[in-house]
């Protein structure tokens, strides 16, 4: 009973900040996104713009080399992709705590945004139609989910804290949003890792 009022309690306090976070930024949240469009379309643009001189070696995605490579389910490639996540948590994390600094947060996101759109061209400039399954139906929302989670994670944690310093309470406690934080990116790293090795992305899918 008690773990079950506790676990509503969490799903409440979750939604709530959530959507107080959203509602109080929204400029920053239009930002962001117009932001990662530019980086989006820059890294297709210079992935089309390379000469043509096309080699695995162009992907700069470690994970998605490996796939291309056949070692996607190793433990060393789910675990460098993590710690990539990580490294990119903690640095959302600590400009969460201040405000003032997020549009350093901007240099980040322009920067995956722009690694997602060069390495999702070069998959198709390299391997063809027969990558466009697994490039289209993995990769692409995958992708896409991780930049738009790790936005709300910083704006939900921004409000988070804000709220703390205003009324010395808020629906969640900042220590377990945060280990929720890592707990997600860590699921959705574990599920685009499976993703990956069961639709094999040299195989073109026939309806």
């Amino acid at each position: 009973m008690k773990k079950t009022y506790r676990m509503q309690t969490l799903k409440n306090g979750l939604k709530f900040s959530f959507l107080n976070a959203m509602k109080a930024n929204k400029i920053k949240i239009i930002i962001t996104f117009a932001i990662i469009l530019v980086g989006i379309f820059t890294g297709i643009f210079v992935a089309i713009k390379s000469d043509k001189t096309f080699s695995l070696e162009l992907l700069q995605d470690i994970s998605l080399k490996n796939y291309y490579s056949g070692f996607v389910l190793s433990t060393s490639t789910f675990f460098i992709r993590y710690l990539s996540l990580c490294i990119n948590l903690v640095i959302i994390t600590f400009i969460a705590c201040f405000p003032k600094l997020f549009p350093l947060s901007w240099v980040l996101y322009i920067y995956r945004a722009y690694l997602f759109g060069l390495n999702f061209s070069l998959i198709f400039i390299i391997y063809g139609v027969g990558s466009m399954f697994t490039a289209i139906v993995v990769i692409l929302p995958c992708q896409l989910l991780t930049l738009f989670l790790m936005l709300l994670y910083q704006i939900t944690l921004s409000q988070i804290i804000l709220n703390l310093k205003k009324y010395g309470s808020c629906e969640i406690s900042k220590p377990t949003f945060i280990a929720i934080g890592f707990a997600v990116f860590f699921l959705l790293n574990l599920v685009e890792t499976l993703l990956l090795f069961l639709l094999n992305g040299k195989v073109i899918m026939i309806i």
